[in-house]
């Protein structure tokens, strides 16, 4: 009897170690999957302009005697900034006309950002399809003005970068269903373990 009790204690603590390991695993598995912090969809810093100029999303520049200007292409806007090619100092009480093709739009300046901003639906609609686009952009301040050309290239994703998503999914029912497994089998042991040592 006394063994019984010795045998069965022992199986409940290694039972109990067993299950604290995999939950423990399997909590650390998800935060990581599920938490992405403060980071972009790619893991970037998208409030710091250092980081600004190595995102991946699309862009494109232009540099007059006048001015230098950078747009780059983020999800539901086109951010412009624009520059004083002398001083480098931003502009902010400038117009700007986009055309591309027989199409135009006009961006408007956002203090928060300290750049340019264009969320005509149509213009953006345009410049997200696959290929090349030439740019023309009008720019007028009150001292001066000056026509810029750009070019913005965007590029098809491969397969397996749409696909990618998907693989993390599939991970990560995996390791639901070895979970519950691992629990399934440890309360069969310890029920019979139970039952044996009440017989």
């Amino acid at each position: 009897m006394y063994f019984n009790l010795l045998k069965l204690r022992t199986m409940q603590r290694t039972i109990g170690c067993v299950l604290l390991i995999v939950l423990t695993t399997f909590y650390f598995s998800f935060s990581s999957y599920a938490s992405p912090g403060a980071h972009g969809p790619n893991g970037e810093h998208l409030d710091t302009q250092r980081e600004q100029g190595k995102s991946s999303y699309p862009k494109f520049e232009s540099v007059t005697e006048f001015f230098e200007l950078v747009g780059e292409l983020i999800e539901h806007q086109l951010v412009i900034y624009l520059h004083d090619f002398k001083t480098n100092v931003p502009v902010s009480d400038a117009s700007i006309e986009l055309e591309v093709g027989n199409l135009s739009a006009n961006a408007h300046y956002s203090e928060q950002l300290n750049a340019y901003i264009l969320t005509s639906e149509t213009m953006l609609t345009l410049l997200s399809q696959v290929g090349s686009h030439e740019i023309m952009l009008t720019v007028l301040t009150e001292s001066s003005g000056d026509l810029l050309t750009a070019n913005l290239e965007i590029i098809a994703k491969p397969l397996s970068d749409l696909s990618h998503g998907d693989g993390h999914h599939h991970k990560f029912r995996w390791w639901i269903v070895v979970v519950c497994i691992l629990v399934f089998v440890g309360g069969l042991l310890f029920g019979r373990q139970t039952k044996g040592a009440k017989a």
